[in-house]
């Protein structure tokens, strides 16, 4: 992901001068300079210049290690600020281009084994004379990577921007990114891993990345997780350029490697170390495996041992943790996790056409043949007026975090390969009567003006090659989504009057909710895949219903608008089956309710805005569901806050956290309520089954009886929305064709 430009201050060059403490004279451009006032991060600075910098915690006057170049230091147009990382073989920089006024990350050779500093702590020098030649051939390698890698642009490989030799040593120069490494990720995460079909979703991108890498001759050789970083746009690799091509007549000592996430062959020396793409497939195949399993996987030598001693594999398959995971992708680990080279898959092409078999073979099953559901015709939808239901300040509605909210069904093929063992259903309920809802059929409106087209980002199942599997039979299926039973009682609706934030269709009252059950997560692509396939079904925004595509946010202008071509398939950001589907209409909710009935035999349908509120609010009577506090919302949901956005976009008003999300995040990625349920506010807006009532007459407690009812209640706000917009007691409405960026919805069903 690109970093966020650092916001301007021009300050006159002696200031600057001694804020840095510059190496090196300042060219006259450096007046004219966009700079940044904390030395550390490069961050705007609003505190008081001997205090701590709560965006990177760095202190001006604190001790620092003697390996590290000092805080200031100016390499050609580059100054260096406080250390992101450090290995064997480098440690990495924040730093700030003084020319392109951006930040940027830099990595120096430093293999600290065989240099130290010094007095000046700038310049690299040699522990040993015996040390020269090792130290040389390492640099030349850094360099010749360095090139190589320049030359490459792949969105999940991070971009080098230049390289150079100084101070007796070289340098990169990398695109600084937003986020966090994979490591960090995961430990955030339910369990400390993620559902396996995000995961492969994940990881397939990098592969593709890394096969770039190969064809141009180099490798990694320290693929982990430490080494992945998550972004907005998902994984890039990093940490080229470490040296890692020494080997052979130059000893082992240059090489690095990471225990559980190394393949024997890098443990061994001399004409034993055959070490290929075969290497980086074991790499990343033990990242998959701890993504999935929250296990590292055993030491390569330690299971090469048992294997000479004849004693069973150290590693266990990953289905030993996880039972639910396909066959078919325990069966992809194990044949890229072989401890022999030759016995391994060989490319990582290979290992990518093995998880894409996986997740294919899983559609196949999934999506098998269904009885078309037959749709009631429904008079035309007349859209409202613009001015009633669209303000640019407030778009009708934005989207945030992540867990698979599906609970597929894994078929286990027996030894007759004809009966199927399917999850468990819950017991069947009594069924209420459930009308279908076609798509209202598209109402004559006048052109609508031309806006710029936010970029199509093609869905993961268009990016998945279609292969040949032999049909399934007699495959039983389940798309019974998770749900919550919320017990029945009473609650004061709404706000009081000295809510912060308060809106006055809030009006404070005592409802009573009789027991029912709830969606713990918002309906994903992944689910809603399986409807479209089924039964061919194509949006409100698919079809022009109304307006042409869906109302979005352009990072190109940043702006919201009816832009043609976007919707829940191409939102315009990257996406996973995990994430919530977007772009949704009324209509378009009611539909899949009514076809997920039939498959089901069970009557879903959408929350009542009482519902809703309640299950939110999960006993509390605090603004949120958290407490009042919005700045500790990036715990609990997807909002606007502090991440930077695509094209340098930041918000206005804005909750004083970071969550890294800009756009939705796969369901389930913050902390859930009292009640187990995930991403009731932030992410994506929520329809409910009401009609929109701003007195709260009696409206908020049942669902709409007519398809001609106009505005319908939506609740829980977005990843767009500011502090005041993300309360429990917070209100909006659309009419039913209307469909927005960042809305989606959730099941709900009567006991």
């Amino acid at each position: 992901m690109k970093g966020r430009q650092a916001g301007s201050l021009l300050v006159p060059a002696m200031t600057v001068a001694e804020i840095y403490r510059m190496t090196e004279p300042l060219d006259e451009d450096r007046t004219h300079l966009v700079t940044v006032t904390c030395p550390g991060c490069f961050h705007p600075r609003e505190w008081d210049a001997s205090a701590v910098c709560p965006f990177c915690r760095y202190r001006p006057n604190a001790d620092r290690s003697g390996a590290l170049l000092p805080v200031g230091t100016q390499l050609k147009r580059y100054v260096i600020g406080e250390k992101l990382g450090q290995g064997g073989f480098g440690i990495t920089y924040r730093g700030f281009d003084l020319k392109l006024h951006m930040k940027v990350a830099i990595k120096e050779y430093y293999p600290s084994d065989l240099v130290g500093r010094s007095v000046g702590r700038n310049t690299v020098v040699l522990n040993s004379r015996e040390h020269e030649e090792l130290f040389s051939y390492g640099l030349k390698t850094f360099l010749k990577e360095a090139r190589t890698l320049a030359q490459m642009k792949h969105p999940h490989l991070v971009r080098v921007l230049n390289y150079f030799e100084m101070n007796g040593t070289a340098y990169l120069v990398m695109d600084y990114l937003e986020g966090e490494d994979l490591a960090t990720h995961l430990k955030r995460q339910p369990d400390g891993r993620l559902p396996w079909r995000l995961a492969i979703n994940l990881i397939l991108p990098v592969l593709d990345g890394l096969r770039k890498v190969h064809e141009a001759g180099f490798m990694h050789r320290d693929i982990k997780p430490g080494n992945l970083y998550r972004t907005d746009e998902g994984l890039v690799l990093l940490d080229f350029g470490s040296a890692r091509q020494v080997a052979d007549s130059h000893t082992r000592s240059l090489l690095i490697f990471t225990r559980g996430y190394a393949p024997y062959e890098q443990y061994l020396a001399g004409h034993l170390n055959r070490q290929g793409p075969w290497t980086d497939v074991y790499g990343m195949a033990a990242t998959l495996y701890f993504m999935l399993t929250a296990q590292c996987p055993p030491s390569a030598l330690d299971r090469k041992q048992n294997d000479l001693l004849q004693q069973p594999d150290l590693l266990k398959p990953a289905r030993h943790f996880v039972p639910d995971l396909p066959p078919t992708l325990d069966a992809a680990l194990d044949a890229a996790l072989a401890v022999e080279p030759e016995r391994r898959l060989q490319s990582v092409v290979e290992f990518k056409q093995r998880l894409e078999a996986v997740l294919v073979e899983d559609e196949r099953v999934v999506q098998a043949p269904v009885e078309p559901v037959v749709q009631a015709p429904v008079e035309p939808v007349v859209q409202a007026p613009a001015d009633q239901s669209v303000d640019q300040e407030r778009p009708a509605w934005p989207n945030r975090r992540w867990r698979v909210a599906v609970i597929a069904l894994v078929l286990i093929g027996l030894a007759w390969g004809g009966a199927w063992i399917g999850f468990r259903s819950p017991p069947r309920q009594p069924d209420l009567p459930v009308v279908p809802v076609a798509p209202p059929p598209v109402a004559e409106t006048p052109p609508v003006a031309e806006m710029p087209s936010v970029a199509e980002t093609p869905s993961v199942a268009e990016k998945m090659p279609v292969m040949e599997t032999p049909p399934i039979a007699q495959a039983s299926q389940s798309f019974e989504p998770e749900m919550m039973r919320i017990p029945g009682g009473c609650f004061q609706m709404g706000s009081p009057i000295s809510e912060k934030g308060r809106s006055e269709d809030e009006r404070q009252h005592r409802v009573c909710v009789e027991a029912f059950e709830i969606g713990k997560y918002e309906v994903t692509v992944g689910e809603f895949k399986r409807f479209t396939s089924a039964t061919g079904y194509r949006t409100d925004a698919e079809r022009n219903t109304g307006e042409k595509g869906c109302y979005a946010w352009s990072a190109t202008d940043g702006k919201w608008g009816w832009r043609e071509g976007v919707d829940w398939r191409q939102p315009g950001y990257e996406l996973s089956d995990a994430h919530p589907v977007v772009c949704m209409s009324w209509n378009d909710a009611v539909a899949y309710a009514a076809w997920l009935s039939k498959q089901t035999e069970r009557t879903y349908r959408l929350p009542t805005e009482t519902e809703w509120e309640y299950a939110a609010r999960a006993g509390t009577t605090s603004a949120r569901y958290w407490g009042d506090d919005p700045d500790q919302a990036c715990r609990y949901a997807n909002v606007a806050d502090q991440t930077g956005g695509p094209r340098g976009h930041s918000w206005t008003v804005k909750h004083d956290c970071t969550d890294k999300y800009w756009y939705s995040a796969p369901v389930g990625s913050f902390q859930a309520n009292a009640w187990n349920l995930s991403d009731l506010l932030g992410n994506v807006w929520e329809w409910t089954c009401s009609a929109y009532d701003r007195r709260y007459g009696g409206a908020e407690t049942k669902c709409v009886e007519s398809p001609r009812a106009d505005a319908r209640a939506v609740r829980g706000g977005s990843w767009y929305y500011r502090p005041a917009w993300a309360r429990a007691a917070h209100r909006d409405s659309n009419t039913p064709f209307r469909r927005h960026l960042d809305a989606g919805f959730r099941l709900a069903r009567s006991l």
